[in-house]
């Protein structure tokens, strides 16, 4: 009897190693992909976890690159909206900087072929550039917790760091926070999207979003970043 139980065990083990069920009942995907997007999305932004704007770069992604498969997945933070408390707002971008370091470590690590892009829109872009940041120690002067630099070998494995709409300088001096300052590894390697009248990019006071603001997963700009991205696959 013994023996029967241990042999039913081992076979369950066998069904559940090759099929892992998640929540609409389909087996876990394999944990590489061609292309993994990192989105982290804006303020109070429709569409969780990634946004509306993530959604839309994801789907150029892999309109550009037919059969590779494109994985995308969130940069996890709070995205708070304490934009005039200083040190709130840091504490919540560095969660959203540890997550999108972790995860780029992680598939840089486990899936040595695969392709990183790094991205974000409004808030989410203060999140993916201080990410490949080369100077976050004005922010570890206030800050503890904000993660150290990233690893150089990782900037190999990156296809393009985007953001879009993300605050000016003007924005972060009135917060408060060190302005956002690509790596050098990977300056060639990012490009800023910002809609000509959106007030949160161009150069104005913090304020609440205008209309414009939120254009950016239907005009165009998401493919526009794909083919840029493309020039480093």
């Amino acid at each position: 009897m013994f023996k029967r139980i241990l042999i039913a065990f081992a076979s369950l083990a066998m069904l559940v190693g090759l099929a892992v069920p998640i929540g609409n009942g389909q087996a876990a995907a394999a944990p590489c992909a061609d292309v993994h997007l990192l989105f982290a999305r804006g303020t109070q932004e429709a569409g969780a976890p990634v946004g509306t704007t993530g959604q839309a770069f994801g789907n150029s992604l892999r309109a550009r690159f037919p059969g590779r498969e494109v994985r995308v997945s969130p940069v996890h933070y709070q995205a708070s909206d304490d934009f005039h408390k200083g040190t709130d707002f840091l504490k919540t971008v560095a969660a959203g900087v540890r997550s999108a370091q972790n995860q780029m470590k992680y598939i840089a690590r486990t899936c040595p072929r695969a392709k990183i892009v790094l991205g974000g829109f409004s808030q989410g872009g203060v999140v993916a550039v201080y990410a490949v940041s080369d100077q976050v120690g004005p922010m570890s002067l206030v800050l503890r917790e904000v993660p150290n630099v990233l690893p150089p070998s990782i900037a190999s494995k990156v296809a393009g760091v985007i953001t879009f709409g993300a605050p000016n300088d003007r924005w972060f001096n009135e917060v408060g926070a060190p302005p956002m300052r690509v790596g050098a590894l990977y300056a060639r390697k990012t490009r800023h999207f910002c809609i000509p009248g959106d007030n949160i990019c161009d150069g104005g006071p913090i304020d609440r979003p205008n209309t414009v603001h939120g254009n950016y997963s239907r005009n165009g700009m998401t493919g526009v970043a794909s083919n840029f991205v493309a020039r480093f696959m």
